[in-house]
């Protein structure tokens, strides 16, 4: 009898189960609900045969299809829709997103300072060192006669800007008066102490405001000092008037200038002098030729004696005087400042002092 009974639970379940494949086949694919067997109540086995329970079976739902789309709705969309996204080669679509915009991001460059390592010991070791040094030196203690040199300095290379300076170019500098009438011609001529001209400036039309000359006559040369000369300066105007202008007649005790290759700084020996004697009123002009020296103390120079006497006794008297004068302030032996004799030349009777810039 069990075993019937179990036999009718069996045929009944196949029973409902057929009948539920059979009405939900079209359905099961779209609703996932229709997966779940059918379910049914257990019956007990005791002593007596009892009828199988049929099981309760759901009914599908029907999948909601949306209604065709009115005309009306189909003349009001207008855009398309957007294309799916491409989905990349042998992997799941990622998709893709394009942002346009401003980027406020700000970067700051800043420069980089190098760093200097300085090992302050090693520089507070050299500097103890060397004090340790010199402390450990015996000192003299300063004498009294010391004291008394600190006290009174005296020495020729001081400076010495209170003496007067040598006669250097331009050694003319005229500013003509202006002229009643147009000037068509001009001329500045200098002359010697014969009268005659050893140079003239000449131009046309209103003459400048200043005419200034070097010194130097028209063959190049330098005037000389202790001769005496002059100028006159000449217009011719529009109606042929000429009108004259006398200038200041001088003389140069000395002198200081340039030729191609030297400095050369000149004295009158008629001023320099008083016989064998300097004379007082020129040794400031003297000092101030020493000072030149020594200013070009890098070049070598030479004393040149022209003179009327140059083999007589006077000659070699002021030679001595002038290079021990010279040896004295500029701190050399009398022996090594070198001197020539020479009559008396186109420069006249004078004491030239020759640097040697070239």
């Amino acid at each position: 009898m069990r075993h019937r009974a179990w036999a009718l639970i069996l045929a009944g379940f196949v029973a409902s189960a057929c009948a539920v494949s059979a009405e939900e086949a079209p359905s099961l694919k779209k609703s996932p609900r229709s997966k779940k067997p059918a379910t049914s109540t257990n019956t007990s086995t005791s002593g007596s045969e009892k009828a199988p329970v049929p099981a309760v079976v759901r009914e599908p739902q029907k999948p909601v299809v949306p209604p065709p789309p009115s005309k009306e709705s189909a003349r009001k969309t207008t855009t398309p829709p957007p294309p799916p996204p491409s989905e990349p080669a042998g992997g799941d679509s990622l998709g893709s997103l394009d942002v346009t915009g401003q980027a406020k991001d700000k970067v700051n460059i800043e420069k980089v300072t190098p760093e200097i390592k300085v090992d302050m010991k090693e520089l507070v070791d050299s500097v103890t060192d060397k004090t340790e040094k010199l402390l450990d030196q015996t000192r003299t203690i300063p004498s009294d006669e010391d004291f008394r040199r600190f006290d009174s300095v005296q020495t020729q290379q001081t400076a010495r800007p209170w003496l007067p300076d040598l006669v250097e170019p331009p050694l003319i500098s005229f500013q003509p008066s202006p002229a009643e009438n147009a000037v068509v011609t001009w001329r500045l001529e200098v002359t010697d102490d014969k009268g005659d001209v050893i140079h003239t400036i000449t131009g046309k039309g209103n003459p400048v405001n200043e005419i200034v000359w070097d010194g130097f006559n028209r063959n190049g040369d330098m005037i000389r000092v202790a001769s005496a000369y002059s100028f006159r300066f000449i217009t011719v105007d529009e109606l042929k008037g000429t009108h004259t202008t006398l200038g200041k007649a001088f003389t140069l005790r000395h002198l200081k200038y340039k030729d191609k290759k030297n400095l050369i700084m000149e004295i009158s020996s008629s001023y320099l002098f008083e016989d064998e004697r300097f004379n007082t009123d020129a040794l400031p002009i003297l000092e101030r030729v020493v000072d030149v020296l020594r200013d070009y103390s890098a070049y070598p120079f030479v004393v040149e004696f022209q003179t009327r006497e140059y083999d007589g006794e006077t000659v070699k008297a002021r030679q001595k005087r002038v290079t021990e004068k010279i040896a004295a302030e500029l701190l050399l032996a009398p022996d090594s400042v070198r001197f020539t004799y020479a009559p008396v030349k186109d420069r006249g009777d004078v004491v030239r002092f020759v640097i040697k810039l070239r």
